[in-house]
């Protein structure tokens, strides 16, 4: 439309900046285990596999969080959705901090992990809804620096927490500090959540015509009543959970079902990258004879570092060169960092090697999957499968991250790979999943850059033809 070739970008990037609240509420979340796990291990007494689902609990809850998601979000309104997640942090915040109880523990996370889930499909969502396909992919790619934001936050929270402490004092106090400070931001996301406009796509949804136009305007400022009648005007598609699936435009097109199972494994190969055993591991992974827990803990916000770095390089080049080139390089990268770690783990080497694989993998996977993956699956369901879509993309993704978190410290453990490898056998398994990955972006994926979400079935269906290398009858669906 006409009215969408100007536009606020700034008010854009505030918006997208303030929903993005939910990501660094995801990455604290999710991070903070890092540097409580050993801490939390020796509190409780846990086994290996009781450590991995004390890191993978917040992920069940994130599964059913993500589920219901987009049933939340179009009933409730993305705003409104995003309040509900930021209460729900700042409870569990204070109940896992304070609980003597593992089984009380993880009931938290559980609990933390459906926020988590919710706000995780509900923000990328409201995100791509409000920006202009011009810097939809700078936009959307907030989300992910925003995760990476949490990560550092609590990776340097956990270092000033844990420096110069006796052990008996971390396995006593320091871990609930840190899982306790999240409150902090906890709070901030409530308040700032208060003062977001409601997405103008629910809103003219919901026939909250007033609304929608006010946030346009805001927007697009050569938007007019003219636009607004021929926008209030046309059909709305449904998108609510119980018809998606069963209506016509998943189960009778093809296009449809190609879109939604790449949306799909978009949100999956990303977990089976070896992200996970960075973020939640990485103590772990960096533990040596030589190595210090301060130094582990210093060397995991360089981690972090890295990914923000990273990110913030994919979101500014995704609407300059397109998603695709860009992710390609990144899962390269990471398949050479991946490759350096292990080589570093194997020759036991004193840690540079491995730290220095680390590093390299975080900042051109961050460039790639893990930008550009939130960046698609934000964008690539159109508007009849939007709510579905998005759920069952988020949450497969939580199912596999689920896997990956609870398996890896049973692989990581087990005395043979360990006596053999040093641990660079989980780092090779990750090398030829990322070598799948580059596959499938080949292959399977259609390039959005520039693409108005109204057009993104036309070009699935384009990538689809190519593919197949059969006539899809595009117009008579």
């Amino acid at each position: 439309m006409s009215y969408e070739q100007k536009f606020n970008a700034w008010y854009v990037y505030m918006l997208c900046c303030s929903a993005a609240l939910g990501g660094i509420m995801f990455g604290y979340s999710t991070g903070v285990i890092a540097g409580a796990v050993g801490s939390i291990q020796s509190a409780f007494g846990l086994t290996p596999s009781e450590v991995g689902w004390a890191a993978s609990s917040i992920i069940v809850g994130a599964v059913i969080g993500a589920l219901t998601a987009g049933a939340i979000g179009d009933k409730l309104g993305r705003k409104r959705a995003l309040l509900v997640s930021a209460i729900i942090f700042i409870v569990t915040s204070w109940l896992s901090a304070t609980t003597p109880s593992f089984t009380v523990f993880n009931l938290a996370r559980i609990a933390c992990g459906f926020a988590v889930g919710l706000a995780g499909t509900v923000a990328p969502m409201y995100m791509s809804e409000i920006s202009p396909a011009k810097i939809r992919g700078k936009a959307s790619g907030i989300y992910n620096l925003s995760t990476v934001t949490g990560q550092l936050i609590v990776f340097i929270v956990n270092f000033f927490v844990a420096k110069g402490m006796t052990e008996a004092w971390m396995n006593d106090e320091g871990w609930r500090m840190m899982i306790g400070l999240q409150i902090v931001p906890s709070i901030i996301m409530l308040l700032l959540t208060l003062f977001l406009p409601e997405s103008p796509y629910w809103c003219i949804k919901n026939q909250r015509s007033t609304d929608a136009v006010k946030v346009l305007k805001r927007i697009y400022p050569e938007f007019n009543e003219a636009e607004a009648s021929i926008l209030f005007n046309r059909p709305v598609p449904r998108t609510d959970e119980s018809s998606a699936l069963k209506s016509s435009p998943v189960k009778s097109s093809p296009v449809m079902k190609y879109i939604l199972v790449v949306g799909i494994l978009i949100a999956v190969l990303q977990q089976f990258t070896g992200i996970n055993v960075m973020n939640y591991y990485a103590p772990l992974v960096l533990q040596n004879e030589s190595t210090t827990q301060d130094t582990i803990l210093f060397q995991t916000i360089f981690i972090a570092l890295f990914n923000g770095i990273g990110g913030l390089i994919g979101m500014n080049l995704f609407d300059r060169y397109g998603r695709l080139p860009v992710m390609k390089i990144g899962t390269i990268g990471s398949i050479l960092g991946l490759l350096i770690a292990s080589w570093g783990m194997y020759t036991h080497d004193s840690g540079y090697i491995t730290i220095f694989g680390i590093l390299f993998f975080m900042l051109l996977f961050a460039m790639g999957w893990g930008a550009g993956a939130w960046v698609l699956i934000s964008e690539i369901f159109p508007e009849k499968i939007r709510g579905i879509g998005m759920s069952l993309a988020v949450s497969l993704m939580w199912v596999a991250n689920f896997l990956i978190t609870l398996l890896f410290p049973i692989v990581n453990d087990n005395t043979w790979l360990q006596a053999n490898f040093n641990g660079a056998f989980s780092m090779w398994i990750f090398v030829v999943f990322n070598i799948i990955c580059y596959i499938f972006l080949s292959k399977y994926v259609p390039e959005t850059k520039g693409v108005a979400l109204a057009d993104i079935e036309r070009v699935a269906a384009e990538k689809m033809h190519k593919k197949s290398g059969d006539l899809v009858n595009y117009a008579e669906k």
